[in-house]
């Protein structure tokens, strides 16, 4: 990190810049391990879909040095059930293992409860270690399902 210090905010309509600024940082691991699908670039296709359906069916919170994005978590509301999601996250590459992945998964939970939701989907790769160590860490769950019942110490 530049200055060593990340902010998480929720997303605002300038992020759509920032994410199309940050995609170099991308490599095609860490698109492949978020998008499950080899590419070389952001798609901008994912950038023009996701700003036509924020802030009502698609929403997100940012992480974010100064004024660059560093990572991004979001969720996508079922289109029969605009109270579940999937989520996702992605966390630029030469900011991955500094917590950035960890508040960013606290800090969208939060988002979706706040929001409305009563529960969450999270798709992980398999091989995707260090998604599943934060999910674990920030859910207590190795489930991709996640219900916000008030049961959880993170969520109540």
């Amino acid at each position: 990190m530049k200055s060593g210090v990340f902010v998480i905010r929720p997303w605002a309509a300038g992020d759509f810049a920032r994410l199309a600024a940050a995609a170099p940082r991308l490599s095609p691991t860490t698109l492949y391990l978020r998008f499950r699908a080899g590419m070389r670039d952001l798609p901008s296709t994912y950038l023009r879909s996701t700003e036509q359906r924020w802030p009502l069916r698609w929403d997100g919170v940012v992480a974010l040095d100064g004024d660059e994005l560093i990572g991004w978590a979001e969720l996508g509301r079922y289109g029969d059930d605009p109270q579940r999601a999937d989520i996702g996250m992605c966390v630029v590459d030469d900011e991955q293992g500094h917590g950035v992945g960890t508040a960013l998964a606290r800090a969208l939970l939060d988002h979706a409860r706040a929001a409305g939701l009563v529960s969450v989907h999270a798709d992980i790769e398999p091989d995707n270690a260090a998604a599943r160590r934060v999910w674990r860490r920030v859910t207590g769950t190795p489930s991709p399902d996640l219900i916000f019942d008030g049961r959880s110490p993170l969520l109540a």
